[in-house]
Parts: structure tokens; sequence; C-alpha cells
């Protein structure tokens, strides 16, 4: 009986393990093969920004 639970919880371990690294591996490569975000160009203009009165 022991040794049933033994492989149950191996089972469980590598299964956990093999889903993180899957997972992680997942991120990763969508990270890296994903278009960079376009930067906002400067345009050299300042924008000016009114503020409402406090109350």
């Amino acid at each position: 009986m022991t040794w049933l639970f033994g492989q149950v919880f191996v089972l469980c371990l590598v299964s956990f393990v093999a889903g993180s690294a899957v997972t992680a591996a997942g991120f990763l490569a969508r990270r890296r093969f994903a278009a960079p975000e376009p930067a906002e160009e400067p345009t050299g203009e300042r924008k000016i920004v009114e503020m409402e009165p406090g109350e």
C-alpha cells in the first residue's frame, strides 16, 4: 500500500514540475518571439495639461 502512495506522489510531483516547465517555456517563447511594442516618437512639442482647481 505504501508503494502505491509513493507512486502516486511521484507521479503528481513529476506532473507538476513538467507542467511548470511547459508553462515557463511558453511564456519565455511568447516574450522572445513577440513583436516589440512601438516606441512613442518624440515630436519636440510640449503638451499643456490643465489641472482642475481643487475644491
